[in-house]
């Protein structure tokens, strides 16, 4: 019952930054902290020269400004790797910074559902899926 009755939460923040934006538009720092902080976002990055190697990141946002995460690479089956790291709305943008380097500042596009493409510095990740609470395992 409560997992029905957060998700349903969750998806009407989306459908608002949706209905407010439209459904092509990049969302504010703010919109983004609504959508994720207290939930996990699972990010899957591919290898430009090899499908074989590549990344899926699990990452919390908690409300308290912290980000606990995980990654798996594929070409090391089963290791996982956690890290933590902080997140802040910064001048409209939302911004994040883990393994201690400088923060960077990410725009998110709502895409369909709660599948999303995350815009950041260094490009495009298109296959970006938001989860509510703390999922696959991350404490």
């Amino acid at each position: 019952m409560r997992l029905g009755l957060l998700l349903t939460a969750l998806l009407t923040v989306l459908l608002q930054a949706q209905l407010a934006y439209g459904q092509s538009d990049i969302l504010t720092g703010e919109d983004i902290a609504k959508v994720l902080v207290g939930n996990t976002i699972q990010m899957n990055f591919r290898d430009s020269q090899s499908d074989f190697r590549t990344q899926t990141f699990h990452e919390y946002y908690d409300p308290d400004g912290s980000i606990y995460g995980m990654v798996n690479y594929r070409e090391q089956a089963g290791n996982l790797k956690h890290f933590v790291g902080s997140w802040q709305v910064k001048d409209g943008k939302f911004c994040t910074s883990v393994y201690g380097r400088d923060y960077s500042c990410n725009q998110l596009k709502p895409v369909k559902g709660n599948n999303f493409e995350l815009v950041g510095e260094s490009g495009v990740v298109r296959d970006v899926i938001i989860y509510e609470g703390k999922h696959h395992g991350i404490e």
